[in-house]
């Protein structure tokens, strides 16, 4: 063999030999990589997974400890639940790399909020029991049980000794609530082997921004409760049921009416009628003296009565024509005092039937006179059964029967009753379902106490029409003598805005659509008086699509408003436009503020600005919105 044959002989095996040497590194690097990975993936989760379980384990300590009323038990119990949090977070931490992963990013983006929340939660709750502890027997931690009344009592002196500690915890809500405001909950399915998980996902979001809300804008109306929880003394409101599936300015037609008794924080609900007795009453005073009540235009023109005359008078249950709760609950009480009894109540709290079925799926199925009220679909209307035996009761009472029975006083009482009783795992849930009715203006309130009134207003629980520097827009819709219709119409709202020097030209087209068929009672007609509330000094350009022309009338509540009538029948639609010009000139941004009618359902809006969409969203609350130029 040659020299030259040798040294390609020598240079072919190293070259093999790095070859295979390039192979087992490259398999080394690989082998080590995934190593790390599953160190880096399994370690975390090891301590997650036992950090969970620890929480569960504790939290069901605790609320065996409250359910004891052992207040050292307690204070133990959210101590380690702190702890077990707070492992569950740190895990968490560890696996930071996971945010860059598409899809996966998002879900461990809201794992991590979620613990980081949990963990500021307990600690607001750590201060707030250690700061307790020294007037632990006043606030009847006895080591002996209560029932839900004594509970409601213990709960209301558990807020106002807590008052005074909310400035410490504070910025421990605010955190939380910044943690958990980017979850989509609406990507999460609805249960997991059996398990749910979207409503309950929703539920712990809306409790954590909820108490921040409460701690921040809403510790002027805490600071108020314990007074209007009757802890001097007692006190007396009137509820006041409107049926937003026959919608009207403040939410719905008034049905029917109870009394809330509040002592020391035990509720309970007394008379109660259906609003038609209130009327009658009324009528028999009016026999017999001057009363001052002449019916308001609109109602003259599109609510005749039955017999079809032009309506001479104005009854209580039409009282709500103004679209600002305020002056609506004015002018219901104006016609109560004619009654000559004064006004025997401190407030009134106004509810629909939205709240009335969703406190039933807290609660579960109840029993009136025989009668099931659940939250099933009942598919004699395609709608939760507590709608359709309410919206029968309505009938029946709209026609007078001598014989009708007063079922909402009843209803409340064992609502109240289910609700105070209900075991300490749901009360998250029922509050949680409480404030989140309040937001969305199925529930409002109208005090006589002008600071608890002016501390639920930062709330926005008052129902009013709000002055704004920006563009404003509130649609108001009214339903007169068209059946329980708003069961079933929907709308769809787009507003264009067009800005040219200085110069903003608005359009407004809604889209209304009754899918199902017509029902002689609950489907047929609707028959909708509609007004648009916008900026003072707005100029109506044109209108098509109504019955009638729209017109600008004369200026509401600091508005520019405009009017019309619409009627949509039962499985068909209409479209109304309308044009105007804003007296509005922004300067680099452009706001823009829409509230939302009480008692509507969540709406679809688009927001367009020189043909550009901006936002698409459900209105399902007041919405302001400030978009660049």
């Amino acid at each position: 063999m040659t020299l030259i044959n040798l040294t390609k002989k020598l240079d072919r095996m190293d070259r093999q030999y790095q070859k295979r040497k390039g192979k087992n590194n490259t398999l080394r690097r690989i082998i080590v990589t995934i190593l790390i990975v599953l160190v880096a993936i399994l370690v975390p989760s090891f301590f997650i997974f036992t950090g969970a379980k620890s929480a569960s384990n504790h939290a069901k300590w605790l609320i065996a400890g409250y359910k004891e009323q052992n207040f050292d038990q307690i204070k133990g119990e959210v101590k380690e639940l702190k702890n077990s949090l707070r492992q569950v977070d740190w895990a968490l931490t560890s696996l930071f790399w996971m945010r860059i992963i598409p899809i996966v990013g998002g879900y461990y983006s809201d794992a991590k909020g979620l613990a980081s929340a949990t963990v500021d939660g307990m600690e607001a709750a750590d201060t707030i029991i250690a700061n307790l502890e020294p007037v632990k027997a006043e606030l009847g931690f006895d080591g002996r049980p209560k029932a839900g009344p004594d509970r409601m009592t213990q709960t209301v002196k558990i807020l106002d000794k807590s008052l005074p500690i909310l400035d410490k915890v504070e910025d421990n809500f605010k955190k939380a609530a910044e943690a958990v405001s980017n979850i989509d909950t609406g990507k999460y399915p609805e249960s997991i082997g059996g398990k749910v998980v979207r409503k309950n996902l929703e539920l712990a979001k809306n409790f954590i921004m909820g108490a921040s809300v409460a701690v921040s804008e809403g510790r002027e109306a805490l600071a108020k409760a314990p007074d209007a929880l009757g802890v001097d003394s007692t006190k007396e409101y009137l509820i006041l049921f409107q049926n937003d599936k026959e919608i009207r300015p403040t939410g719905g037609f008034m049905t029917a009416f109870a009394t809330l008794t509040v002592n020391k924080g035990q509720v309970s609900a007394t008379t109660s009628d259906d609003i038609y007795r209130l009327d009658e009453k009324l009528l028999d005073v009016c026999l017999t003296k001057i009363c001052p009540l002449s019916p308001p235009a609109p109602i003259v023109k599109y609510l005749p009565e039955v017999t079809g005359k032009e309506r001479s008078a104005w009854s209580m249950r039409d009282s709500n024509i103004s679209p600002n709760l305020p002056t609506a609950a004015e002018e219901f009480e104006r016609m109560y005092e004619l009654l000559g009894e004064g006004l025997p109540f401190d407030g009134i709290i106004y509810i629909d039937s939205q709240v009335v079925e969703e406190v039933i799926e807290v609660t579960g199925p109840i029993d009136v006179f025989e009668t099931k009220y659940s939250s099933e679909i009942d598919k004699r209307c395609n709608c939760p059964n507590v709608i359709y035996e309410l919206e029968s009761y309505a009938e029946i009472a709209a026609k007078g029967e001598k014989d009708r029975k007063a079922i909402l006083g009843v209803l409340m009482q064992q609502i109240l009753a289910k609700a105070l009783g209900a075991d300490v795992e749901r009360l998250p849930e029922l509050v949680a379902t409480i404030a989140r009715l309040a937001n969305h203006k199925h529930i409002m309130f109208y005090m006589h106490d002008q600071n608890f009134q002016n501390a639920l207003g930062q709330l926005n629980w008052i129902g009013e029409i709000k002055e704004y520097d920006g563009d404003y827009l509130h649609i108001n819709d009214a339903n007169f003598a068209g059946g329980k219709t708003n069961l079933y119409v929907t709308q769809e709202v787009t507003q264009e805005i067009k800005i040219e020097k200085g110069k903003v030209i608005k359009k407004i087209t809604i889209n209304y659509e009754n899918p199902q068929p017509f029902n002689s009672w609950l489907n047929t007609i609707n028959r909708d008086y509609i007004r648009f509330y916008v900026p003072k000094g707005s100029k109506l350009l044109s209108g098509t699509g109504a019955d009638e022309e729209v017109r600008q009338i004369e200026d509401d509540l600091g508005k520019s408003v405009f009017e019309t009538f619409i009627t949509v029948r039962p499985k068909n639609s209409r479209t109304l436009r309308i044009e105007y010009e804003v007296p509005y000139d922004p300067k680099g941004e452009y706001k823009l503020l829409i509230q939302k009618q009480p008692g509507a359902k969540d709406f679809k809006y688009k927001i367009k600005i020189n043909a550009s969409q901006k936002a698409e969203f459900e209105l399902d609350q007041d919405q302001e919105f400030k978009f660049d130029l």
